[in-house]
C-alpha cells in the first residue's frame, strides 16, 4: 500500500480561500455574514456554525464556504 507524501500546511492558500468566501459571503449573502459575524462575537466556531448549518439546512457546500469565512473573521482578530 502506497502513502501519500505529507504535504505542506500551505498556510498561505488557506487564508487566500478563507478570505475569497469571505469576500464573496459579502457580495452574494451580506445578511448571512453579518449573522455569521454576530454568532461569532457569541462564542461560536468555525466548526460549530459549519455543523449547525450541515444539521438543519443540509447544504455542505454552504456550510464549508461559511467556515471558512468565519476562519477568515477569526484570523483578522475582530472575534476574540
Amino acid at each position: 500500500m502506497e502513502t501519500q507524501p505529507k504535504l505542506p500546511p500551505l498556510t498561505d492558500l488557506r487564508s487566500a480561500l478563507d478570505q475569497e468566501s469571505y469576500e464573496w459571503l459579502s457580495a452574494n449573502a451580506a445578511v448571512v455574514l453579518a449573522a455569521l459575524e454576530r454568532e461569532m462575537v457569541r462564542g461560536a466556531t468555525p466548526n460549530q456554525i459549519k455543523m449547525f448549518v450541515i444539521q438543519h439546512y443540509g447544504r455542505k457546500d454552504f456550510a464549508a464556504r461559511i467556515e471558512q469565512a468565519a476562519r477568515h473573521i477569526e484570523r483578522q482578530g475582530v472575534v476574540t
